[in-house]
């Protein structure tokens, strides 16, 4: 005899990877005893065969009373092994899934990532006998483990099982690769006082908070999601809606995330500075205040209101301005006290470098500077002139 088939009977059948484990058991056990032997040994000893695979399956299925074990003698002998479950069956099962100091408002998302993963469950352990769940827990971890790899890969399990007729599980997750450790927000607006947006960092920083612990490659996959949150969640603010802001935010994980919302309107564009110039020691302090209005889309009309205190001088240039590209804007503007135009030119290498150019023609005077928004508050410029430079320091009201 060189080949055993193996089939398992029951009145309740067994879970489907029930079943095959127990096939592939009772398999092993039956080539071990009858493969290598002679069919007129196996048909004379046929009974002490059956006893002794009954023996050792009683021993080893837990949960299972062997109630009948029938062998058909041939060059293919066939095993017939039915069973009977002990007491209680299990009827259902409740998932509870722990995802330690991660904020709640991320399970969402991490169950719709696990899909039917309480079904994947369901099919090893519903029909089982209450008391084989202990060792059938191990092919319960199995197809958990299995499953988040395709599903949910930037999480290993952990798994604990309290066996009954209602079995309960408790799934408890665990981060794995580098996770975020700490989340930077700006909030940035070139046409609103960054000042009005305070109002609205509070509930953008719970947001943006909610990335705290998760794995960077999770937040990485599923970036479109965090940041149509952040989205959401600013333009639930009053300020928003109240100068028709049009948000848009950039989220890029790492253990340090970085979350920057720009907020943005198409009406009108105020800004409102401080200066203070150091190597500088005529008129090195300035106030100015920008209030324009868009006449179009690249097109706005502008006037410029300076207040010098050192020597308590007002200014006044209106003003036009036009963008030529996404990253260059230029114009004319008139200075009223000096009776002279002026040509400027702003170009912006990126979200915080900015190169402007001022020239006044009647007075032979220009001014070139290189800008750095160190936060959403503060920038630092270096200006050039024919006849001096200076660094400039800028608060961004």
């Amino acid at each position: 005899m060189d080949k055993v088939v193996v089939t398992v009977a029951a009145a309740e059948p067994p879970p489907a990877r029930i079943a095959k484990r127990m096939t592939a058991s009772i398999m092993t056990v039956g080539e071990q005893i009858l493969v290598g032997r002679t069919l007129r040994d196996i048909e004379t000893n046929q009974a002490n065969y059956e006893d002794l695979v009954r023996d050792i399956f009683n021993r080893v299925l837990i949960g299972y009373t062997v109630e009948q074990v029938k062998l058909t003698p041939g060059i293919s002998t066939n095993i017939l092994v039915a069973v009977r479950p002990w007491g209680d069956v299990v009827r259902d099962i409740s998932l509870e899934i722990d995802i330690g100091g991660l904020s709640p408002k991320v399970m969402t998302l991490i169950k719709n990532d696990m899909g039917k993963i309480e079904d994947q469950v369901a099919d090893v352990l519903i029909g089982l006998p209450v008391d084989s769940v202990e060792w059938a827990g191990g092919i319960s971890k199995t197809v958990i483990r299995e499953w988040l790899a395709t599903e949910l890969p930037e999480f290993r399990s952990n798994l604990e099982i309290t066996a009954g007729q209602h079995t309960s599980i408790k799934l408890s997750l665990i981060p794995t690769g580098p996770t975020i450790n700490n989340v930077e927000l700006s909030l940035r607006s070139s046409t609103i006082p960054n000042i009005l947006l305070a109002e609205a960092r509070p509930p953008v920083r719970e947001a943006a908070d909610m990335l705290h612990g998760l794995p960077v490659a999770f937040v990485e996959r599923h970036k479109e999601y965090f940041t149509t949150e952040i989205q959401n969640t600013a333009a639930k603010h009053p300020v928003v809606k109240k100068y028709g802001l049009v948000l848009t935010p950039v989220v890029n994980p790492g253990v340090d995330t970085a979350i920057t919302l720009q907020a943005e309107t198409t009406k009108y564009r105020v800004i409102l500075e401080g200066s203070l110039d150091m190597g500088r020691e005529k008129d090195n302090t300035l106030a100015k205040l920008h209030f324009g209005k868009f006449t179009g889309s690249r097109d706005e009309v502008f006037m410029e209101i300076k207040f010098v205190p050192n020597n308590m001088n007002w200014e006044f240039e209106p003003g036009w301005g036009h963008k030529f590209t996404e990253n260059t804007v230029a114009g004319l503007k008139y200075n009223i006290s000096e009776n002279g135009s002026i040509l400027w030119l702003n170009h912006y290498l990126g979200p915080n470098w900015t190169i402007r150019l001022e020239d006044m023609p009647k007075t032979d005077y220009y001014e070139f500077g290189v800008r750095y928004k160190l936060h959403e508050f503060l920038s630092a410029e270096y200006v050039i002139t024919e006849k001096e430079n200076w660094l400039r320091m800028i608060a961004n009201l």
